[in-house]
């Protein structure tokens, strides 16, 4: 792929503190990010609430901010500096939440600030429950039995029409955080209302479980003209 010479200064958003699920990969990722754009002669502005990471080092960035990952913050940053383009997708789960809402909030269109290495739709397919649920279907894929939703009382209902037990997963958190297996209702309050709590837009999906069930993966390596084989 030739090189796109209409980047010239990037901000890249790093994952903030270390969490279980979000640990120091992002921060290893987001460090090689910084050398290859540079070593490319793009300018890097780094953005990290954690100053316990290789990537603030001050020598690994063109300017370094330690700074809370919220869009204010980031607006901010991104009207003194003058960025082209956004890098989010190094900053695990909280880079993509907030490049969501900075695309929401209108602030990246506002400055002309264009996102690399994925698109806000791309995101909401991946993040979004029934986004993803209905991109599956689109394509053929089989899904398990699901319901979306947005309170408790509506998680209850869904439960009661898919049968006990359900696998409680909220849309935009990272490794199944605030989401578990409720056995009964009263398991299904406490999950559903922490889920909620933690899911950006208040959104879980209510699936029937398959715990249990054995699973058997394959790797196939195919190549456009369709010869595959299984590795």
């Amino acid at each position: 792929m030739p090189k796109d010479d209409t980047i010239r200064r990037v901000l890249l958003i790093g994952s903030g503190p270390i969490v279980i699920g979000q640990a120091a990969e992002f921060d290893y990722a987001g460090t090689q990010a910084c050398k290859a754009l540079r070593e490319e002669g793009c300018e890097v502005i780094l953005v990290n609430s954690n100053p316990a990471t290789i990537m603030t080092d001050t020598n690994m960035a063109d300017c370094v901010y330690i700074e809370p990952l919220i869009p204010e913050t980031v607006r901010r940053i991104i009207e003194k500096e003058k960025p082209d383009s956004l890098l989010a997708t190094l900053g695990g789960q909280t880079g993509l939440n907030l490049a969501m809402e900075l695309t929401e909030l209108g602030i990246l269109a506002r400055y002309g600030v264009r996102l690399l290495g994925c698109t806000p739709d791309s995101i909401r397919k991946g993040e979004d429950r029934e986004a993803f649920r209905s991109a599956m279907e689109r394509i053929g894929l089989p899904v398990i039995p699901s319901i979306i939703a947005d309170s408790v009382d509506a998680a209850l209902r869904a439960a009661d029409e898919i049968g006990y037990p359900v696998v409680v997963r909220p849309a935009y958190t990272l490794g199944g955080a605030g989401g578990g297996i409720a056995k009964s209702a009263g398991d299904l309050r406490t999950i559903a209302a922490r889920g909620l709590q933690q899911s950006r837009v208040g959104q879980v999906l209510i699936e029937n479980s398959v715990a249990g069930w054995k699973e058997i993966e394959f790797a196939v390596v195919r190549d456009r003209a369709g010869c595959a084989v299984l590795v």
